[in-house]
């Protein structure tokens, strides 16, 4: 970064005074950068923080410093294109450098269902998108600085800008190990026979539901959000979500996708059907041959494929879909089917949100029915758990992922989530081992794997 000439390009460009925030758009390749160095540099901003980083695009957004919010109680698609739209016009940009190919993103998302909430999700709105003011995206090594107009001395501010950029890259990203206190599985045995109850009650007309259970980790002291990133790297083949807010800092590892969108071409996928991957290679191979033949697991992918598809149709012009394939994660298989659609003219990408979520894999078939079981029958709140979570740009490309894999940190514990597609055919026993087995990557994230 050039400090006299990008300080000349924002005195000659001047300020529009018809909007009421400026961002500056530079390159940041002169400057050793990363997720960990941003985190512990700014640790004064804890709770107004997220990192994103997709697991297929070209996302790889932490966003420090919550500037402005579009939120709502209620979910209404319209209303939420209007805001997104007006919020993003109300920018001026100034770009410092050549050749810069990053945007301008909101950050955030929306809770699994209306259900009442105690305490603990009360960080979270119910719908919610974030502004934030620092927004490094380290897949172009580009930054974004957006600033309240308001009172806005710009004299000296590139030089102000460099330097805490060198400040950032000469952080030092240490980090504290959490010693874990207890784990404690939170109703386990009644969980089963909730399985069990669930499946006497499934039939032609009520197919399939997913129920998902909790697990609580006290620690001696809080849990170092850079402990968390240096953790979360170690897996690169799913999303990354760490999502700070207030006092809670929800985090996910999460393989799946609810969409990704750009030039009016969306991408999907279906993913229902698990089963634990092992440490023995040739294991592996025989069980994942089984697997693609195993009628339980089939039923249920063909289910959450056919949901989706028919959910897509009203909003697209075309939607296909490829064959039937596995998914590896590295403790788990899933079957999976890429599906891709053209979107309609009319349609935005929060009608394709509010069409696609819950997904039967996340919730059950028919959506209506299994979302009320979940809510009655469940024992806790979902809140984030199993919603969607992205980014969305000025440029109209969006990305969400389903947050899968996940847990929320608040003081000194975490509660971590796993469900389980519950169809005919299912035991409380089995589903439960299956739940097990998706509390792995967080687990391993804590370093708490036994």
């Amino acid at each position: 970064m050039d400090i006299e000439s990008s300080q000349i390009k924002i005195d000659e460009v001047g300020i529009d005074s018809n909007t009421p925030f400026l961002a500056l758009h530079f390159s940041t390749e002169d400057f050793n950068l990363s997720e960990s160095k941003i985190f512990m540099h700014f640790n004064n901003k804890k709770g107004e923080r997220f990192w994103f980083k997709s697991k297929e695009a070209d996302f790889n957004i932490i966003g420090i410093g919550y500037l402005e919010s579009i939120n709502r109680n209620q979910f209404n698609a319209d209303v939420l294109e209007k805001k997104k739209n007006e919020l993003f016009e109300d920018i001026q940009t100034i770009e410092l450098s050549d050749d810069l190919k990053g945007d301008i993103h909101l950050f955030g998302g929306m809770r699994f269902d209306d259900k009442k909430t105690t305490d603990e999700w009360t960080d979270y709105k119910m719908v919610e998108f974030l502004l934030a003011s620092w927004q490094f995206d380290l897949y172009n090594n580009e930054c974004f600085i957006i600033l309240k107009k308001e009172d806005l001395e710009t004299s000296h501010l590139v030089e102000k800008i460099y330097k805490i950029l060198k400040e950032i890259e000469d952080t030092d990203s240490r980090f504290r190990f959490p010693e874990i206190v207890s784990k404690h599985e939170i109703y386990p045995k009644a969980w089963k026979e909730l399985v069990d109850e669930t499946v006497g009650v499934l039939d032609d007309d009520f197919e399939k539901v997913v129920l998902s259970r909790e697990l609580l980790i006290r620690f001696e002291e809080e849990v170092d959000s850079n402990f968390l990133i240096n953790r979360l790297k170690q897996e690169p083949d799913t999303f990354t979500i760490l999502y700070e807010k207030g006092k809670s800092t929800f985090v996910s590892k999460t393989p799946e996708k609810l969409f990704h969108l750009k030039n009016n071409t969306l991408s999907t996928h279906a993913i229902a059907g698990s089963i634990r991957r092992e440490s023995d290679d040739a294991l592996n191979e025989n069980n994942k041959l089984a697997f693609l033949q195993d009628k339980k697991n089939r039923f249920e992918h063909i289910v959450v494929r056919d949901s989706i598809v028919e959910d897509l149709t009203p909003y697209t012009s075309s939607v296909k879909y490829d064959d039937t394939r596995i998914l590896e994660n590295r403790y788990i298989y899933h079957l999976y089917t890429p599906i891709e659609a053209v979107l309609n003219e009319e349609s935005n990408l929060f009608d394709v949100m509010m069409a696609l979520h819950p997904t039967p894999a996340v919730g059950g078939l028919p959506k209506e029915r299994a979302l009320e079981y979940i809510k009655e029958k469940e024992y806790f709140t979902r809140g984030l758990y199993a919603a969607p979570i992205g980014v969305i740009s000025r440029s109209h490309e969006a990305e969400f992922a389903v947050s899968l894999r996940s847990m929320r940190i608040t003081n000194k514990s975490a509660t971590l989530y796993a469900g389980a597609g519950i169809v005919k055919g299912s035991t409380g026993e089995s589903e439960y081992e299956e739940t097990k087995t998706k509390f792995r990557p967080m687990l391993n994230v804590l370093e708490a794997l036994e």
